[in-house]
């Protein structure tokens, strides 16, 4: 007997006091971790102590067990994940934004002057005024700028902003970086130069360094791109009688039928010829666009099924030249020859770059261009990430994950100035509705509500409150318990770390526009979801 479901429908005061319940909850957890002196948050897993500082780990770790607000989290959370999707960073920004939205426009709504579609409205197009704002705001990232985007995504870490500083570097303008776990105690970068193939060879009877496990090609190898099927050893006899004759080593990245590739190996083992097969990455149009990539690496041109089958004669039009190949069981690098010609790389890059533009919405396109313009340019810097303990280690990969998406994201659309800086300035410089006015300045009143500090006023010294700390810092005045913030001069801004007004850039306080952009733009987004939501049902079996 199937189960039977029943809605339960809360609306009216009941169901707006749960939504404001369940993002309070949830972004009060999370905004807790923003900014240089952010607390780190304990999270049960398996009923083991697991210590984050992440924002994004933090938010994905809460579950409500009221309905109504389990909901209400939930949207936040989409809103947050779609901030990370586009920019690879911003979850903490993204909630503590919605909360202020939503709950300034809950405050709105209950003076009557305005309905949930004019405060919607009238958001929606200070949003825009903002956008804009940002955009005139953002400037280039430079090398020095990349450790600070770095250190302050990473909350902080030193550690961890130089690793990625150093592998943006040694990856290059067009190079990709990475992370993994090092499975170890410590963490370094692995840097590869050439063009990374995610596949290594078929048979391990092909290794010719035995003490490395790997396949080692390093005399201007030939280079076979193929994206058939050779079902018979009578096609691609052609391609090794042409090496053999003219003694080169040869890599062959191809399907291949069984008979056909034991044919290959008993005559690499038997007369010691150099060869070696790789099976192609990926399947379908990604395969074919990763070869046809390759080719471009190899001066050479992938064979299709327009090809033909007889190569006979035709060898040299579909044997590139690499200057060294390394082989091993799981990955290929294949170093580019230096005669071959640069400018239809280049222009393959420039192509691809202007595709990930209009792919910015569309994550896995986006990463997968990302990627082929990286092996492309040749250069790859990998993060090992290691710790003492498990907990260790995730979470310090979850803050070197935040610090790659927002340098990643800093080299795409340019920085500004952070603490909430950026966002701040703007009540100053804009014609803005109320409502954006109070919620704008969220990020910057948590990162001094954690900051927690003490400011010396006379001969004494006292805690003093949030409130205080803004009107004394930035000169902002009260009237009927209504704190008016009067931004300082951008781009100054408050340093929690050393407590003083610094310029933010000076003092490598920054943020990536993007990041900062798409948090706004995905916080009143979901804010005005849940302000406009009368009614909320949810469900329970009988």
């Amino acid at each position: 007997m199937s189960e039977i479901f029943y809605s339960t429908i809360t609306n009216g005061e009941d169901a707006k006091q749960k939504i404001k319940n369940g993002v309070n909850k949830g972004a009060n957890a999370v905004g807790s971790t923003m900014g240089y002196r952010g607390q780190l948050c304990l999270i049960s897993k398996g009923g083991l102590p697991d210590p984050t500082k992440d924002g994004y780990t933090v938010s994905e770790a809460i579950f409500l067990e009221d309905p109504v607000e389990s909901l209400a989290w939930e949207t936040v959370k989409q809103s947050a994940q779609k901030t990370v999707d586009e920019a690879a960073d911003g979850t903490t920004a993204t909630c503590v934004l919605t909360q202020a939205f939503l709950n300034n426009s809950f405050d709105e709504l209950e003076k009557g002057e305005k309905s949930a579609i004019e405060i919607k409205q009238e958001i929606e197009k200070s949003r825009d005024k903002i956008v804009a704002y940002l955009d005139e705001l953002a400037i280039p990232i430079t090398d020095e700028m990349i450790y600070h985007v770095a250190k302050t995504s990473a909350n902080g870490d030193e550690e961890i902003a130089q690793l990625i500083t150093d592998a943006y570097k040694q990856a290059g303008e067009n190079g990709s970086v990475g992370f993994v776990n090092s499975n170890n105690d410590n963490t370094f970068i692995e840097h590869t130069e050439g063009t990374l193939v995610e596949r290594g060879f078929v048979n391990e009877r092909f290794v010719n360094v035995h003490s490395t496990q790997s396949v080692v090609l390093e005399d201007n190898p030939l280079v076979l791109i193929s994206n058939i099927n050779f079902t018979t050893i009578k096609q691609i006899v052609p391609f090794l009688e042409f090496a053999v004759q003219n003694n080169r080593e040869l890599l062959i990245i191809s399907e291949l039928d069984y008979n056909v590739e034991e044919a290959i190996l008993v005559n690499k083992v038997k007369y010691n010829h150099r060869f070696c097969i790789v099976k192609p990455p990926a399947i379908g149009k990604k395969r074919e666009e990763l070869l046809m990539d390759l080719a471009l690496v190899c001066n050479t041109e992938m064979i299709s099924s327009l090809s033909g089958a007889d190569f006979t004669g035709r060898e040299a039009m579909y044997l590139g030249t690499a200057k060294s190949v390394v082989v091993t069981k799981e990955n290929t690098v294949i170093v580019r020859h230096d005669d071959t010609p640069i400018e239809a790389i280049n222009g393959k890059v420039a192509e691809l770059k202007e595709q990930a533009k209009l792919a910015d919405k569309n994550y896995v396109l986006r990463k997968n261009i990302e990627s082929r313009i990286a092996k492309l340019s040749g250069g790859i810097s990998m993060i090992k990430v290691g710790g003492i303990t498990p907990a260790e280690v995730e979470e310090k990969i979850a803050r070197v994950d935040d610090a790659v998406g927002a340098v990643r994201s800093a080299k795409e659309e340019g920085i500004v100035a952070g603490g909430g800086m950026a966002l701040l300035s703007a009540i100053d410089k804009l014609d803005l509705d109320e409502v954006t006015k109070k919620s704008i300045s969220a990020p910057f009143m948590r990162i001094l509500a954690n900051a927690d500090f003490k400011l010396p006023l006379a001969k004494e010294e006292k805690v003093w409150s949030l409130k205080e700390i803004v009107k004394v810092l930035f000169n902002c005045f009260k009237e009927d318990d209504v704190i008016t913030l009067k931004a300082p001069n951008y781009p100054n801004g408050y340093d929690v770390k050393n407590f003083k007004e610094v310029n933010m850039f000076d003092a490598g306080i920054i943020d990536a526009k993007k990041v900062v952009k798409n948090a706004l733009i995905n916080s009143i987004s979901a804010s005005n979801t849940l302000l406009r939501s009368a009614n909320v049902l949810t469900y329970k079996n009988k």
